[in-house]
């Protein structure tokens, strides 16, 4: 029997959720070692890594980055072929998104869920060790406060990732007008891998496999925007995309 791959992860991150996906669609075993937001430092510095989430613990060594992550995975092995197309211009995509889309959509769904303590308490701390979800609970002002520092939440910020979301979103709604059924307009990719998993606190799919309020429980002025989000060509690729190919290989 194969032993699983340690995968340490934020569980509600959704550059985590990139890496859990890549690591099914590939039919690889893993087992997911979920904390605490800021806590997760310790144990990824244990293993290896430097402070960020995801990290695996692969046979090639530790994996630190998500698109790393999602590239091992990929890679053919045996007579099994890489399960989502790559090409010079998918991973142009690739960057791009982990570069500015990612921390502008977490920076923005912090900036929404943070304030509402017992929700956000909720669902970072669920599927976490228990010592960490008491203490979650008991220190939450100030991981809250250390969460805005390090992620630079403050509306001057949180304004202008908005902007971004916005001039990406309206980019693939643009590109889709053509009838497309991915960003490329070829068979799902790495791209459309990266596009629908950092995309996901936009519109919330049930598919999603990690902890996720349900969107009756959202903010009113977020649950607004998951729900126009949803609505436009750009959310209805990424639904489809977690409808079409987030299939958990693994319990």
């Amino acid at each position: 029997m194969t032993t699983p791959l340690r995968l340490i992860t934020i569980p509600v991150s959704h550059f985590c959720e990139k890496a859990r996906w890549a690591l099914d669609l590939a039919g690889i075993p893993f087992a997911e070692e979920a904390h605490v937001p800021i806590l997760h430092r310790i144990h990824v510095k244990r293993a290896g890594g430097c402070s960020s989430t995801p990290l695996l613990i692969s046979p090639d060594g530790p994996l630190t980055e998500s698109s790393d992550i999602v590239r091992w995975c990929n890679r053919p092995r045996g007579e099994r072929p890489a399960l989502a197309a790559e090409s010079d211009d998918a991973w142009a995509w690739v960057a791009r998104l982990d570069r500015e889309f990612g921390p502008d959509v977490r920076r923005t769904a912090y900036d929404a869920l943070l304030p509402h303590s017992a929700l956000a308490r909720e669902f970072l701390g669920r599927t976490t060790p228990a010592w960490e979800n008491r203490l979650l609970r008991l220190a939450f002002p100030l991981l809250r406060v250390a969460m805005r520092k390090g992620l630079a939440i403050n509306p001057p910020r949180v304004a202008r990732s908005e902007a971004r979301i916005e001039q990406l979103l309206s980019e693939v709604d643009a590109l889709l007008a053509d009838g497309r059924t991915t960003l490329l307009g070829g068979p799902f990719s790495v791209a459309d891998l990266t596009f629908a998993a950092l995309g996901a606190p936009l519109v919330f799919p049930a598919e999603y496999g990690g902890p996720m309020p349900a969107i009756a429980r959202l903010p009113d002025a977020f649950r607004a925007r998951v729900l126009e989000r949803r609505g436009r060509p750009s959310g209805q690729l990424i639904l489809r995309h977690y409808r079409d190919h987030r299939r958990r290989s693994f319990p």
